[in-house]
């Protein structure tokens, strides 16, 4: 289940708007892209359309939304599929998406959709230059001592327009500082003004991006894993062009071609509905096993201060569901097992972060977790 939005981008080395170099393959290009699909339409043929527009023989003109505002997985911006070559940029998915879901994008895309033989370009002029260079994710997490830290769910989302832009915003030893306290990553005798970002963009989990970032405390050199979760960040492309290129249906309806269309166009990436079972086996005294905050706080998914309520930070960064709020529900032993118990937990979104379905609802999780019994 994917959960927990610089709320963007195994993919997320990037280049372009979304482009990891190394353990990620570019994402987007500074050029166009087109979808050379043959259309969503419907399924009759001469061009698409029922009988009555047929003879009609209506030419829709596209007319697109001055903003458009959309939420969902992170593939629908970032080819998490195909890889090398064969991976399509993000210019290619949004120029899909169009075609796909025209409504959403154009006045009248109901009209569109009813089509067929048209097709868009998109162009958002991503940069394709990689600023994201030097070893790779695999490399430079792998140092002794790295110290690792995620983004804490109560930080603010970032908009970015390209992976680019998301290092442009981290371009002071201040600021640097400022999100690795927020994540916490904190060292209050390293020197303020040498954090620094080295090394490509690691991806993981399909939802966590990786910064490496270093800093000076007592002459050596701490080296740190900052994570922050997808769904933290939002694609906000100011001027998008769309160009759309006509249907040439001898009969029924037909599509007029259109150049240089231009919108404001913001992507809320979703929370990916997976979880990762811990794996540790941490103490559990057999009298607490019907209880399930105890259980929960074996775990060490509680407050600090207060057992009877769950750290969603906490609970986070264990199961791999980032920027969601935790209420438990149950701990049940496993049939026939001493050891192991299936966990379920509610997880609804925080306020401006939706799954990838688009919906902001409370959810049921559920995983396995082994313990170690003691006492009698």
């Amino acid at each position: 289940m994917k959960i927990k939005k610089i709320k963007l981008l195994k993919a997320l080395a990037l280049t372009g708007a979304f482009g990891i170099v190394a353990t990620v393959p570019v994402i987007v290009s500074s050029c166009s892209s087109t979808d050379n699909n043959g259309g969503t339409g419907d399924n009759n043929t001469g061009g698409g359309g029922s009988g009555t527009d047929q003879q009609q023989g209506t030419t829709y003109t596209p007319a697109i939304k001055s903003d458009v505002t959309l939420s969902g997985a992170l593939s629908k911006i970032y080819d998490t599929t195909n890889t090398g070559d064969s991976r399509k940029n993000t210019n290619t998915l949004i120029a899909e998406d169009i075609k796909a879901n025209p409504e959403n994008y154009f006045t009248n895309g109901e009209d569109l959709k009813k089509v067929e033989g048209w097709s868009v370009t998109v162009d958002g002029s991503f940069d394709s230059n990689s600023v994201w260079t030097g070893d790779a994710y695999s490399k430079w997490s792998a140092v002794a001592d790295t110290h690792k830290g995620v983004y804490k769910s109560t930080s603010k989302q970032l908009n970015i327009n390209s992976l680019k832009d998301l290092k442009s915003q981290l371009d002071t030893s201040a600021k640097i500082k400022a999100i690795c306290d927020e994540s916490n990553l904190v060292f209050s005798t390293a020197d303020a003004d040498s954090y620094k970002i080295q090394n490509e963009l690691g991806f993981t989990g399909g939802d966590l991006l990786h910064i490496n970032v270093t800093a000076t405390q007592a002459g050596k050199t701490l080296n740190m894993d900052l994570g922050i979760p997808v769904s933290d960040l939002n694609l906000k492309i100011t001027d998008l062009k769309v160009s759309v290129t006509a249907s040439n249906n001898s009969t029924g309806n037909n599509v007029a071609a259109v150049s240089d269309l231009t919108t404001n166009f913001t992507y809320n990436i979703g929370i990916k509905e997976e979880v990762t079972a811990p794996t540790e086996k941490p103490n559990l005294a057999k009298t607490d096993k019907g209880e399930v905050m105890k259980v929960l706080k074996a775990l060490g998914y509680t407050q600090t201060g207060d057992e009877t309520k769950l750290d969603n930070d906490k609970v986070s960064n264990s199961l791999g569901l980032y920027n969601c709020e935790f209420t438990a529900v149950s701990a049940t032993p496993v049939e026939g097992s001493e050891d192991k118990f299936t966990i379920k937990l509610k997880a609804k979104p925080l306020t401006d972060y939706v799954w990838e379905d688009g919906t902001n609802t409370e959810k049921e999780i559920s995983f396995e977790a082994t313990f170690t019994m003691t006492g009698n």
